[in-house]
């Protein structure tokens, strides 16, 4: 038994995360140089004019950071991180081949039209189902890996917390060194070399930092999936009671809304001269100069 507690005590840390660094840094670099290279791919290789390709990189950024939602949610509620970080990755370099599939195969690009875009039919479907699972595996990925770092420390040990301020040094450090070669290197290769070249060298580069990170499970501190956390969102308004439905003289609720909220609330009572009845005088300090005052 107190072998079992010492091997539990001795996963996570540093060199777990060492693990975790290798993929974002090598996921970040490919991440960083497709999509600053995208426009120009879009318009000279898939034939959309100039706003048609923006528009359609703007489409895939903001996808990709919403999609980041979808990764922490399923990581909190329904699989592990580690488990969720395998999974999108997976679909990360899934797509990856099939963008270099389309770069290398003529017959996948569509001819010029002369319009916004020359996308039709099946390489219509080929083309956005890529990008576009691209972008829900590298939105899972960001919603995911740092956390399945930061987990690797425990917060109520002082020198845990000490290690995880430091981690996320090191982790923006590792994705910032990534993302300067991926804009000199793979940009390069992009431009001279050809575009299936740098997305096939994403590709690679994106499947090592993968299988590095299920090689460090051993050494992980797996947290299970709990409870939704839309579950504890909706539980909110449930702990902030309205204080009219409790009757002017209950002032628990006003206290529960002075943590919840942290503005400033002012109690008065005013007595009615005419029916002898209690009212309380509200007094929300949003701001300096914006105050609002509610009689109930």
């Amino acid at each position: 038994m107190g072998d079992k507690v010492a091997g539990i005590k001795q996963k996570g840390g540093f060199r777990a995360c060492t693990f975790v660094f290798v993929l974002s840094a090598l996921e970040n670099m490919g991440f960083i140089a497709n999509g600053i290279s995208m426009v120009l791919y879009f318009k000279n290789e898939m034939h959309f004019d100039i706003a048609g390709a923006s528009n359609t990189l703007t489409n895939f950024f903001g996808s990709t950071f919403l999609l980041c939602l979808v990764g922490g949610f399923i990581s909190d509620t329904y699989l592990s991180r580690f488990a969720t970080c395998l999974v999108f990755g997976t679909l990360e370099v899934l797509s990856l081949v099939m963008l270099t599939i389309q770069a290398y195969s003529k017959s996948l690009h569509p001819p010029d039209c002369g319009k916004s875009s020359c996308l039709k039919g099946a390489i219509a479907a080929y083309f956005y189902g890529s990008l576009y699972l691209y972008s829900l595996g590298c939105g899972g990925n960001r919603g995911t890996l740092p956390a399945l770092g930061a987990g690797q420390f425990d917060e109520n040990d002082p020198k845990g917390a000490k290690a995880l301020a430091s981690y996320f040094n090191f982790y923006l450090f590792a994705t910032t060194l990534a993302a300067m070669i991926g804009v000199t290197a793979i940009v390069y290769v992009f431009i001279d070399q050809g575009w299936w070249l740098g997305f096939l060298i994403s590709s690679v580069a994106t499947l090592i930092g993968l299988i590095a990170l299920a090689i460090g499970k051993p050494f992980y501190r797996i947290q299970q999936p709990g409870e939704s956390p839309l579950v504890r969102v909706a539980q909110v308004p449930h702990s902030l009671p309205i204080p009219f439905l409790f009757g002017p003289k209950s002032l628990k609720p006003l206290e529960m809304i002075l943590k919840y909220t942290r503005h400033k609330i002012n109690i008065y009572k005013l007595k009615k001269t005419q029916s002898e009845e209690d009212y309380i005088f509200f007094s929300l300090e949003w701001s300096p100069i914006l105050k609002s005052y509610i009689i109930i």
